[in-house]
């Protein structure tokens, strides 16, 4: 018989061995996916989608007046802000205000776990959007989304430990799990979504502080120092974390100063975050 973490590292061995089903596309997204697959579509039978939701609808007028994405003047309907945006714009946002249904629960502690999940990822995304920002190839919609995505699978694997009390209640369990299978499983999810590989690759090499590749700076550079970052500000004495300066990855961004405590000046100075997560998190 299992005991301990084995238990429960089987039910991720087993939404990676695809012996559990795996969650559709959020709804919004589903249906913004098929009708872009039609060549005939256009910006307006977008706009007649996106407005049936009218919480999808007032996010991204929100975000067409956000610090990353707002031209000069104000923008005040759907219609001008998916003229802002366009096609490949929007669908990205759309997928990103959409994850929110898969962060919802009926039990209590899994519905606390789910949100406190959705805020840290929310609050990467908006990290990742201000510092793509500062790099012209990269565009903040992707960016904001790679920050999102990069630890989808945490709630899958929440969602199917629900009638585990003992585990959802554990900290540090949750921890190791995380440090185990978030990646794989992400990756898993991702893929039978049928999202891109530079989505996935992001999954993959969130924590690879030594990823290094040839050509320049991807998505997944910049996720890996969102993520160093942040965990230099959380300041985890059991973790070790690289000198910023030492990484691949920031010497392709070349983000700029890093302070004292091994963050990067420029995110912590930024005005523009919290306002972007207050958008994703509103």
């Amino acid at each position: 018989m299992q005991t301990g973490f084995g238990i429960y590292a089987k039910i991720a061995h087993d939404i990676i061995a695809g012996k559990a089903s795996l969650p559709n596309l959020p709804d919004a997204a589903l249906r913004i996916r098929r009708a872009m697959q039609d060549p005939s579509c256009d910006l307006a039978r977008i706009e007649q989608i996106i407005q049936t939701d009218a919480g999808l609808s007032g996010y991204l007028i929100q975000m067409a007046n956000s610090p990353a994405y707002r031209g000069w003047r104000q923008t005040k309907d759907l219609k001008r802000a998916l003229s802002l945006f366009g096609m490949e714009m929007t669908r990205n946002l759309c997928l990103g205000y959409s994850l929110r249904s898969m962060f919802h629960g009926r039990d209590p502690l899994l519905k606390t776990l789910l949100l406190e999940h959705w805020k840290r990822s929310a609050h990467r995304a908006a990290f990742c959007t201000v510092l793509a920002g500062q790099v012209r190839h990269i565009s903040p919609d992707r960016a904001l989304l790679a920050g999102l995505l990069q630890e989808i699978g945490m709630p899958l694997l929440y969602v199917r430990l629900e009638n585990t009390p003992e585990a959802l209640g554990d900290p540090e369990l949750l921890q190791d799990l995380e440090d185990t299978f978030c990646a794989t499983i992400s990756q898993t999810l991702l893929a039978s979504w049928c999202l891109d590989a530079e989505l996935q690759d992001v999954a993959r090499n969130r924590h690879n502080w030594l990823r290094d590749h040839r050509g320049k700076a991807d998505l997944a550079d910049l996720v890996t120092l969102v993520n160093l970052h942040e965990l230099r500000l959380v300041n985890d004495p059991t973790r070790y974390l690289p000198d910023m300066q030492t990484i691949p990855a920031y010497d392709k961004l070349k983000p700029g100063a890093v302070s004292v405590l091994g963050t990067l000046v420029m995110l912590d100075e930024s005005v523009d975050i919290a306002a972007i997560e207050a958008t994703m998190t509103g």
